[in-house]
């Protein structure tokens, strides 16, 4: 059993997903889940960073997930927007002889292709989508992936605050 395995978080995604189901996310109960359900022995979270959410990184660091912050823009309808995806693949592609394998936590299809690389590397542990109500179809329709989905919506009584 592989206990040398890295998490990769889209912040972004992980946070928004979790409040449209109406409930907030223990980050403290979330690292003990990745550790103890998937063997994380360290978890990437990238997030935009906003200066008036030093609560927030300071609250994740101290649940201990290592952060990867990233300068947001504004995008032409002026919402905030920090686009993390490319980060957390560059970062897990850099990283991938120091881990065994790895669990990445998204809810998009932004990272279908990371996955299935990582796949076929045999590098994967799980794909963690914090919905499972809108898990991408380009996900449940590749067979391959079928035993490496979880939802965290359905861990909302060990995960929430």
């Amino acid at each position: 059993m592989s206990r040398n395995n890295y998490a990769f978080i889209d912040g972004q995604n992980l946070d928004k997903s979790i409040k449209e189901l109406g409930w907030i996310l223990d980050y403290k109960k979330f690292k003990v889940f990745l550790e103890s359900n998937f063997f994380i022995i360290k978890a990437f979270y990238f997030i935009g960073y906003i200066p008036e959410n030093q609560k927030l990184y300071k609250d994740l660091r101290n649940s201990g997930f290592t952060l990867s912050l990233r300068k947001p823009v504004k995008d032409t309808f002026g919402n905030i927007r920090a686009n993390v995806d490319s980060n957390l693949i560059t970062h897990t592609l850099m990283k991938i002889d120091s881990y065994n394998k790895a669990v990445i936590v998204a809810g998009d299809s932004d990272y279908y292709c990371l996955a299935k690389y990582l796949l076929r590397r045999n590098k994967l542990k799980q794909i963690l989508i914090p919905s499972s109500s809108k898990c991408p179809k380009i996900f449940r329709q590749y067979k391959n992936f079928r035993n490496y989905i979880s939802y965290l919506d359905r861990q909302k009584e060990v995960l929430q605050k």
